[in-house]
């Protein structure tokens, strides 16, 4: 008897089971399965097979070495580094990530007193820029910056506030400069950056270069799979 009321529990055990597993597959549960990865390109709305042919094809590779070789020809020896242009001169310079407070000191000195020209040339704005804000801003930053430089990914987000808060006085350009002796992955990803405006404009541009910023670890840690 004891041995048949043993039976009896483990069958209900088993056939329990069964239907809470056939119930779960109904359900499309189960296993969970490896995280699907998204491309930055896709999560912001670009066709992504017209995003990857563009990148293989490296279509962009002289547009962003353009951009290195105008840093330095400024002077431009690390990252962020960033030029206080008005009335087209470069009147002050803004090393590394400095916090809001400091940038907006800097943009209100800029905009008070008469600054002499520093004397550095970077190419002028053009309609290959990238721009936010009023281009005819009285205030344009002009940012030299790698994707995957930490102190960049900070400075990004400062940038954006510069510009929000300064009433249309401030407009900021942004332009390519991959350090590749630290970040390797960097000079690819500013080549999607390019892919991505090719696409759709300054918008897509900016979306794009948000995003990578948003998700990149820094330091080279950005999964190209995620472009």
């Amino acid at each position: 008897m004891e041995n048949n009321n043993t039976k009896q529990i483990v069958g209900a055990i088993v056939l329990a089971g069964a239907m809470i597993a056939g119930a779960v597959l109904i359900r499309g549960g189960g296993t969970p399965g490896p995280a699907k990865i998204i491309p930055i390109s896709k999560q912001v709305g670009l066709n992504v097979k017209k995003f990857n042919a563009c990148l293989e094809s490296g279509k962009f590779k002289d547009k962003v070495q353009a951009d290195i070789d105008d840093g330095i020809k400024a002077g431009v020896n690390g990252t962020p580094s960033s030029f206080i242009v008005k009335n087209g001169a470069v009147v002050g310079m803004i090393g590394g990530a400095q916090p809001f407070e400091k940038v907006m000191e800097q943009i209100s000195d800029a905009q008070k007193n008469e600054k002499e020209s520093l004397n550095l040339e970077i190419k002028p704005l053009s309609q290959e820029d990238h721009i936010v804000g009023d281009i005819n801003a009285r205030i344009i930053i002009v940012e030299y910056s790698d994707l995957e430089c930490p102190f960049c990914k900070v400075f990004h987000t400062t940038m954006h506030r510069v510009v929000k808060d300064s009433g249309g006085d401030v407009a900021w350009v942004y332009r390519h400069y991959p350090i590749l002796q630290l970040h390797p992955k960097a000079f690819r990803e500013a080549e999607a950056t390019e892919c991505a405006w090719e696409q759709g404009g300054n918008d897509a541009f900016w979306k794009y270069t948000d995003k990578v910023f948003e998700v990149t670890p820094s330091n080279n840690g950005l999964e190209e799979s995620l472009l």
